[in-house]
């Protein structure tokens, strides 16, 4: 079969869903040696790129003209829509000479790209159940978009339960049409350094001895302002010896949360964006990772760091109870008391601490990408004969 991936995320800085984008292209070209994969980038090529990665073929000048150009087109609104449909439809016309047998949409919403069949996954419904969660364009651009492209999947996938049984309430999508293909992590990054490493990096960035850990993008679904009004509980002999280090992108809707974070900026340690070696290190480091989403359709991070040795404290909701098992020690991501009690417990009981540190290597194994591409080529073979 030829298979096309949908790789346009990749041209931008990597988070979330273009890490997972990357990451099963590379492992599906790695292990399907049965099928023919090309990759989308508003242009087809035959290379997996990524801004991740630095080309390694100069004649893909078109990644580089895309990748530049991509933060002056969103500037203007008007122009990026003419743009996309001027792209839509010269892909419909190239893609139509390509015979793809399967096109795969690991993004949402499906493109004009022709092929016989269409894949699709979707990550999660915060866009549906909490739209004041997401900037204004984002939400615009799936109410027009999303509902009336998805209906033309012959499958969709989900990253886990939780997420399959919402889309068959929510799409009217019956079960066979839907397949869970959990996500992985990247074993190669997210492991146990040596202490030497670790220490060498919290030199690097300045990091305190101890600390509690949060990584995710500052917005509204992740919960931080209730994660820092937590911490503000603690006795000050924890808010001491412990501070609360944040990663991730400045988000969105988050004037308050930056606020509270410039005032509480003796207890707490803001560093943004950092690359995936960075955050294997910044994992390994920590004392705790705390992760009081209120929403997650899978929770990657969570994952990441009990592969880098890191007990892990999430919220009882949505996918990650399913995801993290036992492996984790839970809180109500509504009440700010119930993660400040949870967060203390951990922070003075180093006996737990290293119990679910030992759970965690164990339950990891399963939530690869070697495992995820697999479970992938079987989707694309099953959907080739329906």
């Amino acid at each position: 079969m030829k298979i096309a991936i949908n790789t346009i995320p990749l041209l931008s800085k990597m988070t979330g869903i273009g890490n997972c984008i990357y990451n099963i292209s590379k492992y599906l070209l790695e292990t399907d040696i049965q099928n023919e994969y090309i990759y989308y980038y508003g242009y087809f090529s035959e290379h997996l790129q990524s801004s991740r990665v630095p080309e390694e073929d100069v004649r893909e000048i078109k990644f580089n003209i895309l990748k530049r150009s991509k933060p002056y087109i969103k500037k203007v609104p008007f122009l990026s829509e003419i743009i996309k449909k001027v792209i839509e439809d010269y892909n419909r016309i190239q893609s139509s000479k390509e015979k793809i047998d399967v096109y795969y949409e690991p993004n949402y919403i499906p493109t004009g790209i022709k092929s016989k069949k269409l894949v699709t996954t979707v990550h999660d419904f915060s866009f549906h159940h909490h739209p004041e969660w997401h900037p204004r364009d984002r939400i615009s651009f799936f109410r027009k978009y999303f509902y009336e492209r998805i209906g033309k999947s012959d499958l969709i996938t989900t990253d886990s339960q939780f997420i399959k049984d919402e889309a068959a309430d929510i799409l009217n999508f019956s079960q066979d049409r839907i397949v869970v293909v959990p996500m992985g992590y990247e074993t190669a990054l997210f492991k146990r350094y040596s202490p030497a490493q670790i220490e060498a990096f919290k030199k690097e960035k300045g990091l305190p001895g101890k600390y509690i850990l949060f990584v995710g993008s500052i917005e509204p679904r992740k919960n931080i302002e209730k994660l820092l009004t937590a911490y503000l509980q603690l006795p000050d002999v924890l808010k001491k010896e412990y501070k609360l280090v944040l990663v991730g992108f400045s988000g969105w809707r988050n004037k308050s949360i930056m606020e509270l974070i410039q005032k509480m900026k003796e207890h707490v340690i803001f560093l943004g964006y950092l690359n995936v070696i960075e955050l294997a290190l910044i994992y390994n480091a920590a004392t705790l990772f705390a992760y009081p989403s209120l929403y997650e359709g899978f929770g990657l991070p969570p994952l990441e760091a009990m592969a880098c040795g890191a007990p892990v404290l999430v919220s009882k909701v949505a996918s990650l109870p399913e995801v993290c098992g036992e492996a984790v020690q839970y809180c109500d991501p509504l009440d700010v008391y119930d993660i400040a009690e949870n967060m203390q417990k951990l922070l003075e009981n180093e006996s737990l601490r290293n119990t679910l540190a030992e759970k965690s290597q164990e339950h990891i194994k399963k939530y690869t990408w070697d495992n995820a591409a697999h479970e992938m080529s079987i989707v694309f073979e099953h959907v080739k004969n329906m």
